[in-house]
């Protein structure tokens, strides 16, 4: 049978069978393996972007509660530092108390202490002045009254000047 062109319809068939018959066998010995190959590696990378994705996540979840404690420790620090200014200010405000006490004792220590050489120059005064009296009474008494008043005025001057 023998047709124009000389075209064979067996050689035909033959080649269809030839070439279904490679695709089967490529697909069982090359498709079948490179795609298992294929989708456990997909599968392998799909689990490393699941991972990558759950640490990212973890770390945002970190960060934010760094950032959480960090604002908290800040605000603990202001207190903290609230409490010590307190206790700052309350001890200077103690001994500032106890030095204005010091003071006052210091004070009415020596206002005491003025007043004892207050009496004490007034008693040695009038000692001195009662003895200048007495002397120049018995100089009048028993001398002339002009000698008598110049020593008196002489003493006195010269009392005067020791002090």
């Amino acid at each position: 049978m023998n047709l124009p062109l000389n075209i064979d319809f067996q050689q035909i068939l033959l080649h269809i069978f030839n070439t279904f018959l490679l695709f089967v066998i490529l697909y069982f010995l090359l498709y079948k393996p490179v795609k298992a190959f294929i989708d456990k590696r997909e599968a392998f990378y799909k689990e490393m972007d699941d991972k990558a994705n759950e640490k990212l996540s973890d770390a945002e979840k970190l960060l934010k509660e760094y950032n959480e404690k960090l604002s908290n420790a800040d605000k603990e620090i202001a207190e903290r530092k609230a409490e010590a200014d307190k206790l700052t200010e309350a001890e200077n405000s103690a001994k500032i108390e106890k030095a204005e006490e010091q003071a006052e004792s210091i004070v009415a220590k020596a206002v005491a202490m003025a007043e004892k050489e207050r009496e004490s120059i007034i008693y040695q005064a009038n000692s001195e002045i009662a003895n200048m009296v007495s002397a120049a009474a018995e100089k009048i008494v028993f001398s002339d009254t002009s000698e008598a008043f110049d020593k008196f005025l002489d003493n006195a001057e010269g009392s005067a000047d020791n002090e």
